[in-house]
C-alpha cells in the first residue's frame, strides 16, 4: 500500500520536472487530465464490461470537459482549473473502489495514480499563486 504511493509522488515528482525542463507546460497537463478517465475505461473494456465502461466515462465526463475546456480556450485561470481538476481526479481515485466495482483495474492502481494526480494537481494550482505573487 505505501509502495504505490510512493512511486505515485516520486513518478508526479519526475513528470512535472521533464515538463517543466522540456517547457510544454502550456498544454500537457490539459491533455492528459483528458485521458485519465479514459484508462478507468479502457481498465472496464479490456475485461468485457461494458455497463462499467460506460459509468466510468459518464463519471469521467467533468475531467473530460475540463480538460478540453482548458486545452481549447485559452484563459487567464486555465492552469488553476487544471490543477484543481487534477486534484479532484485524485479524490476520485481514493474513493474508485467505493463508487465502482471495476474488476479491470489492478489494485495497486488508485493509490498510485492518486498519487501521481496529488503531486501535478499541487504543483499547478501551488506555482500559480506563487507566481503571482512573485510579480
Amino acid at each position: 500500500m505505501l509502495i504505490e504511493i510512493f512511486v505515485g509522488l516520486l513518478l508526479g515528482i519526475v513528470l512535472v520536472l521533464l515538463v517543466r525542463k522540456y517547457k510544454q507546460e502550456g498544454w500537457l497537463y490539459s491533455a492528459v487530465l483528458v485521458s485519465l478517465p479514459l484508462i478507468y475505461v479502457t481498465y472496464a473494456l479490456v475485461i468485457g464490461d461494458f455497463s462499467t465502461a460506460v459509468k466510468e466515462l459518464l463519471v469521467g465526463g467533468p475531467f473530460l470537459i475540463g480538460g478540453f475546456w482548458c486545452l481549447m480556450f485559452r484563459v487567464p485561470m486555465s492552469a488553476r482549473i487544471t490543477g484543481i481538476l487534477w486534484l479532484m481526479h485524485a479524490l476520485f481515485d481514493v474513493a474508485h473502489g467505493l463508487l465502482f466495482v471495476n474488476h479491470g483495474v489492478p489494485e495497486w492502481y488508485p493509490l498510485f495514480c492518486g498519487a501521481v494526480d496529488t503531486v501535478i494537481g499541487s504543483y499547478l494550482v501551488l506555482s500559480k499563486i506563487f507566481a503571482r505573487r512573485l510579480i
